[in-house]
């Protein structure tokens, strides 16, 4: 593996949601997890990382030793929400489906810096679509059949255990256990496509979930914002939100006094932003966006409250601006919420 796989990082848990599941099989995980350099003790502190290589070795020591193929398909389906930190929690508490997706493409560096969560909309349908960064002569493909296999899994748990994807795409060749595959997914499976992806339905996306609880969604965003601003340094868009969350009821965010907390020039926190495609008023404005949707959902705070947590002077530009995000007014938003 290059230096790169060094450098990025996955959640630790997942490295113990294995191990387990290893141990449920008769085999002995931490024997595993040590064959591939993770110490388990270290693993099962919620707050580690382990690197892209060790995640990597791991993954294809467990295929070795079960001689399965499938495997990451049994461990995605076995997966705990609580395992995945503030972010599974964030999803069982989500509005929708499509803000839970949003949720999760939002932090996706939680999971793994080595992986580009996006959506492509086309139609009636939603492609959930991942790639990893960079991928090594040997990588081993179960963990993306586990990673396919926790989201459907986190989508029933939430909403129903009817709920099936309308296609399902994987990059690898398993066309010898496609019937596996199709059990588990509940539709077509493609192989040896460009890239996996998870397609769905708009309307089941938009369905409103049964234990959606908005302040409880912003307690753990604000938990996984504190995580990522302790462990990646390097993500300086995530360090931002979390400084502007803080910073917006003081008044209107200023640039200048961002970049000092953040012990950065002003040129090189645009430069950094730049780099992610973003600009700071940009996560300004979605700071703002998504504050205000939580709010409004709480339903606690009048409309004038919201206004000035959000550093607006006057509430009528506060509805001026989320009229711009969303097409409606807070209080028809509040209302059909």
């Amino acid at each position: 593996m290059t230096r790169a796989a060094e450098q990025h990082t996955v959640l630790s848990n997942i490295a113990v949601v294995l191990c387990r599941a290893l141990d449920d099989r008769g085999i002995d995980g931490r024997a595993v997890l040590a064959g591939a350099g993770i110490d388990y003790d270290d693993a099962a502190n919620p707050d580690t990382r382990i690197t892209l290589k060790q995640h990597q070795a791991l993954w294809n020591l467990a295929v070795k030793r079960t001689g399965d193929p499938c495997l990451g398909l049994s461990v995605g389906q076995s997966f705990p929400p609580a395992a995945l930190h503030g972010l599974g929690l964030g999803w069982m508490a989500s509005t929708t489906l499509k803000t839970a997706f949003d949720r999760l493409i939002r932090y996706q560096r939680l999971l793994s810096t080595n992986a580009e969560l996006e959506w492509e909309e086309s139609g009636d349908s939603y492609r959930f679509v991942g790639r990893p960064r960079i991928a090594a002569p040997d990588f081993e493909s179960a963990p993306a059949d586990a990673t396919l296999a926790v989201v459907v899994q986190l989508c029933r748990i939430t909403l129903s255990e009817s709920v099936s994807p309308v296609k399902v795409c994987v990059k690898h060749d398993r066309r010898a256990h496609k019937a596996q595959y199709e059990g588990f997914f509940g539709c077509s499976v493609t192989f040896d496509a460009p890239s996996y992806s998870l397609e769905f339905d708009k309307a089941l996306l938009a369905e409103v979930l049964p234990g959606a609880n908005p302040l409880l969604t912003r307690i753990n965003d604000q938990a996984v914002a504190d995580y990522l601003a302790r462990f990646d340094q390097n993500d300086t868009m995530t360090r931002v939100r979390q400084h502007l969350i803080e910073a917006l009821v003081d008044g209107r965010p200023d640039q200048a006094s961002i970049a000092r907390a953040l012990n950065l020039s002003l040129r090189q926190l645009q430069r950094e932003l730049a780099d992610q495609g973003t600009s700071f008023r940009q996560v300004t404005e979605e700071v703002r966006r998504d504050l205000a949707m939580s709010y409004l959902r709480e339903r606690q705070k009048s409309i004038g409250e919201i206004s000035w947590l959000l550093g607006y002077t006057e509430p009528a530009n506060f509805s001026r601006s989320f009229k711009k995000w969303t097409g409606q007014t807070p209080k028809v938003f509040r209302e059909a919420s």
